[in-house]
């Protein structure tokens, strides 16, 4: 469980900003760079992006980010499958070979949405840029979970991520809490960053949490019925 979310969010943040620091750092020219560079910044890389993803992921289990960035909307380009054929564990890399780029559409991932994908990633592929005047950097990454690899993969521009969940996520500030808990110490609790506690703002709340995934609509919904029923209030 985390106690301090805006201390957790500090420690993203300086992951994130040692990663870009250390990448913009890199020995240059590459005569003076070790050969493994590929290896050693593609693990650098998934170690960054995997706490970012796990650290968003324990935030909200600890009511520690707001719903209101939880369904931030991050802007991606989708690549749909070709035909029926999708990667496995030794070819996962072979993105031109199982998706189809030129059917690529851009598309709005919210931010919780994305950091499932990351935490249950299967395919994972940075793409790094060369330049002598500007060193090594991390370009974009091709990006789809277990299941997801069946219907497409996802390219995420690396200054997207960083501009538009990175750094809204580690600046968030939850300034108020929805709770609601049945008999059996079973709770619902929405953290929020909106400071308006009127009843239509309670009642966006839970829609926008609703609306983040069909698990969240089954369980607020269930939980909300069950709710009602045991303090005998009448059905919504």
């Amino acid at each position: 469980m985390i106690d301090d979310g805006p201390a957790y969010k500090l420690l993203l943040h300086r992951a994130v900003k040692r990663f870009e620091l250390d990448l913009r750092e890199w020995p240059w020219p590459p005569t003076r760079a070790s050969d493994d560079w590929v290896p050693y910044w593609r693990v650098r890389f998934e170690d960054t992006l995997f706490r970012v993803g796990l650290g968003v992921r324990k935030l909200i289990e600890a009511a520690k980010l707001s719903v209101e960035i939880q369904e931030r909307p991050i802007s991606v380009t989708f690549l749909p499958v070709r035909k029926d054929f999708f990667p496995g564990a030794i070819d996962q890399h072979r993105i031109e070979k199982f998706y189809d780029a030129e059917a690529a559409r851009p598309a709005r991932l919210p931010v919780l949405l994305l950091c499932h994908a990351i935490v249950h990633s299967y395919v994972l592929v940075p793409r790094f840029d060369e330049s002598s005047h500007t060193g090594l950097r991390l370009q974009d990454f091709y990006l789809a979970s277990d299941r997801g690899r069946k219907k497409g993969v996802y390219l995420v521009d690396w200054r997207t991520f960083v501009d538009e969940l990175v750094w809204p996520v580690t600046s968030d500030d939850v300034i108020g809490l929805f709770m609601r808990r049945l008999p059996n110490g079973e709770e619902l609790r929405l953290p929020t960053s909106s400071p308006d506690g009127s009843i239509e703002s309670l009642d966006r709340l839970v829609d926008l949490y609703g609306n983040l995934s069909q698990g969240n609509a089954k369980s607020v919904d269930k939980f909300m019925k069950e709710w009602r029923e045991a303090y005998g209030l009448p059905p919504a």
